[in-house]
């Protein structure tokens, strides 16, 4: 995979570049060094809160213009936050290709923060937080990353709490904004069918404006987690159906180790034919649905398995999970799936790179943790994960302290 060109601008942004010729569209995303990792209790859901702001007033947009702006020259847009970086990304006809950093530069450099408009955007936002406990599972899902990376920025959710949320102030939003999205803590990435002499044009031009204060410090919490002890969680909700999750933590990844999760991950929940699939749901009928989750940040991770099922099954559920994880553990895995995983994989990644959208985000994603090489040797690195380093991926996890969560309907006695 050819590496793409890297340079930085005077004010301390840096452009990441790649083309893809053809296809006649172009995608800009600025990556910001901060997310929830960044707040504090008292602030925390800002820059989730922020991300919907900068849509609402700019110093060449008004209100609602961005989208109507984007959509005549036939532009699609979005952001989003998490707990480490958040991105705001145009996608656009390589001919329309300014409007794209015109757009992005206004809403990272130049917001207006209009009084009425964050009190406009805070029920939003609120009903946002409304939805997520309406979810049946999200206490239990909320509850794991608290009892993974308690006493860090990691256990707070990115989208923040309603009390943090109304208190918002435009001088809290604002001091927030300018020293976090700040040109040092900013990756502008561009991919598409561009020329590079016209990105370094365009990047000039639009994404060459300074701050007069100093940049907030990056999250520098290092591999840190206070999960000592196993943990095993029940919560009530109105359900028919029964949720269960099994956590561990993981630290800062290295190549070796995501490239090895990653294949794990596929062997027991890529598709039909997974570990999990084939023995829980097909074999022994314990689940409905199954799935791993797997979730690396800079400094940490979590590593999971999450089924729904009948209630009642979920100490089977944990039982076998865990039983499958020991066995791919103990090498009892065959090699034909782990190459099979790998294929999977190595697919994915090419069919990724022919959509410039997909393909600035990995690009982003990697840059922005710090971990380039985890985009510039994808294949490679995929291609050469062994049995053995499944087994090892699979050794760490079950080597340290459970995370069992369930939720269960109202007044149904979980086994323990």
């Amino acid at each position: 995979m050819a590496e793409p060109a890297e340079f930085k601008l005077d004010n301390g942004v840096t452009v990441v570049y790649e083309k893809v010729p053809g296809v006649k569209v172009v995608s800009v995303q600025s990556w910001i060094k901060t997310g929830s990792v960044n707040e504090t209790p008292e602030i925390s859901g800002i820059s989730h809160f922020l991300e919907h702001i900068l849509f609402k007033g700019t110093k060449n947009f008004k209100p609602g213009e961005i989208d109507s702006y984007l959509d005549a020259r036939g532009g699609s847009n979005n952001a989003f936050t998490s707990m480490d970086v958040t991105n705001y990304y145009v996608t656009i006809p390589t001919a329309e290709a300014e409007a794209a950093f015109k757009v992005v530069s206004d809403m990272v450099f130049d917001a207006l923060f209009i009084p009425e408009e964050i009190e406009k955007e805070k029920p939003v936002v609120l009903q946002e937080i409304n939805r997520k406990y309406d979810d049946p599972s999200y206490k239990m899902w909320q509850d794991l990353m608290e009892s993974l990376f308690g006493g860090t920025p990691y256990e707070m959710q990115v989208i923040g709490k309603p009390e943090t949320v109304k208190a918002l102030t435009r001088e809290k939003l604002l001091a927030y904004y300018n020293r976090f999205y700040h040109p040092s803590n900013i990756i502008l990435v561009v991919v598409g069918d561009i020329d590079k002499e016209k990105v370094k044009e365009l990047a000039e031009r639009y994404f060459s404006k300074t701050r007069d204060v100093a940049p907030g410090k990056r999250y520098e919490g290092g591999n840190k987690t206070t999960f000592t002890k196993p943990v095993r969680r029940t919560f009530e909700a109105d359900v028919n159906v029964e949720y269960a999750v099994i956590g561990f933590p993981e630290g800062a990844q290295s190549l070796k180790t995501v490239y090895a999760d990653e294949v794990l991950s596929e062997v027991l929940s890529g598709g039909e034919y997974s570990l999990l699939n084939q023995i829980l749901k097909v074999d022994k009928n314990i689940v409905v649905y199954t799935s791993d989750m797997s979730m690396f940040n800079r400094y940490n991770g979590v590593f999971g398995i999450f089924a729904v099922m009948k209630p009642g099954n979920g100490e089977a559920f944990k039982n076998e999970a865990l039983a499958v994880l020991k066995d791919v553990a103990s090498g009892k895995l065959d090699p034909a799936r782990v190459e099979k995983a790998k294929n999977r994989l190595k697919s994915q990644s090419v069919f990724q790179s022919e959509n410039v959208s997909s393909l600035a985000n990995d690009i982003g994603f990697a840059y922005i943790l710090d971990m380039k090489e985890y985009y510039l040797n994808y294949r490679k690195g995929i291609e050469a994960v062994t049995v053995k380093d499944v087994a090892e991926a699979a050794k760490r996890l079950t080597a340290g302290p459970m995370y069992f969560g369930e939720t269960v309907p109202k007044g149904f006695k979980a086994e323990k």
